[in-house]
């Protein structure tokens, strides 16, 4: 998986930290570079 370009969460834009860990500048959301946190996304059936 690629580097994420928008927040998943608010579609704002992610900032890479120094620590290689994307940070959302709005919400705060936060992902290691290369994955996605699917615990903060909530998915209905």
């Amino acid at each position: 998986m690629g580097i994420l370009k928008t927040c998943p969460k608010c579609r704002s834009k992610l900032k890479i930290d120094i620590d290689g860990i994307q940070v959302c500048v709005v919400c705060k959301y936060w992902t290691k570079v290369g994955t996605v946190r699917l615990d903060s996304l909530i998915i209905f059936t």
